[in-house]
């Protein structure tokens, strides 16, 4: 196949609604073909969305025009993040060098892929001056079996409540930024972000559970938000769990993150996962305690700082792309 052509849509001039559908169902043909989702969720609602700031969506397009391969590079305070995906039936083509051609140097590439595709995802970048810059674990555990976690213990100054949606959502916003300001992806969420989010179909005000001032209830002091994706289904998550940078070495980052597997488990759901940076040391060392284990672990790539931003990869033997 010819090298394909490449194009890009940002907030002037956004993704059609057409192609934010092709994106979506070339992510679902690549998630069936590898057994993991090459997109995670964040860079999905930024495709719906089409005009989020910040956003570049690379469409890699073939001779007759259908869409073969999409790249997402998304700017924050940290380093640019990049996802990208190539249709099965286009991989070994080149499209996967072109994406990352048109993406900007310096930006950090996700990879999601588990088993035999994550090996493919390494060599694609190793064969052009990636390096793995950061990990992602997945854990897990039963909610039915396995180790029991301990009851809640929280100070009698502190009550337990849901979110109440035009109530909370900017305490809850403050609350979220100040507890992962040196988060690059997490802690840029922003008001649209959480309604966006509001208005997905698996959102449930009931499994955001708020610990708030017993004589305040408006002042949060920590949150988890549960998450079932999809609706109905087996498994829950570990959405997000923060705690105030004011109130921490107080439990309430394990006492809160109890609060939500006891509402998971009322739900009658079988197992939990949840998404934690390696670097968080302490995290990792909680939910583990909690019987969490390792499931998966996804990586991001960029260029080894000494290297030349944007150098053209030499290999002409493209592994099979991500």
């Amino acid at each position: 196949m010819p090298r394909p052509t490449v194009a890009l849509r940002d907030a002037t001039t956004p993704l059609t609604p057409i192609e934010a559908e092709a994106v979506l169902a070339l992510a679902r043909d690549a998630a069936t073909a590898d057994g993991s989702q090459p997109l995670s969720e964040q860079f999905r609602l930024s495709v719906r969305a089409r005009d989020v700031d910040g956003v570049v969506h690379v469409l890699a397009l073939s001779p007759d025009g259908a869409l073969v391969g999409y790249a997402q590079c998304r700017t924050g305070d940290g380093p640019a993040s990049a996802e990208l995906v190539v249709a099965p039936s286009a991989r070994r083509e080149g499209v996967g060098t072109a994406l990352l051609a048109a993406l900007p140097d310096g930006m950090r590439l996700w990879s999601h892929a588990t088993g035999s595709a994550a090996s493919g995802a390494s060599s694609f970048a190793a064969a052009r001056g990636l390096v793995p810059v950061r990990s992602l674990h997945v854990m897990g555990r039963s909610l039915r079996s396995g180790p029991a976690w301990p009851s809640p213990s929280l100070d009698p100054r502190y009550a337990v409540r849901s979110f109440e949606p035009g109530r909370d959502e900017d305490a809850w916003l403050a609350l979220n930024a100040a507890a992962f300001a040196h988060h690059p992806e997490q802690g840029s969420l922003r008001r649209a972000d959480l309604e966006q989010r509001m208005a997905e179909p698996w959102w449930d005000p009931a499994g955001l559970i708020l610990v708030v001032e017993a004589d305040d209830p408006d002042v949060l002091a920590a949150s988890h938000w549960t998450k079932v994706d999809p609706p109905g289904g087996e498994v829950g998550e570990v959405y997000v769990v923060a705690v105030s940078p004011d109130r921490q070495g107080q439990g309430l980052g394990r006492a809160v993150t109890v609060l939500g597997l006891d509402h998971l488990r009322g739900l009658g759901l079988d197992r939990v996962v949840l998404y934690v940076d390696e670097d968080n040391v302490a995290a990792v060392r909680t939910y583990a305690t909690l019987g969490f284990e390792d499931l998966e672990v996804h990586r991001q790539f960029a260029r080894p700082a000494a290297d030349v931003a944007g150098a053209e990869p030499t290999d002409p033997t493209e592994p099979t792309d991500h």
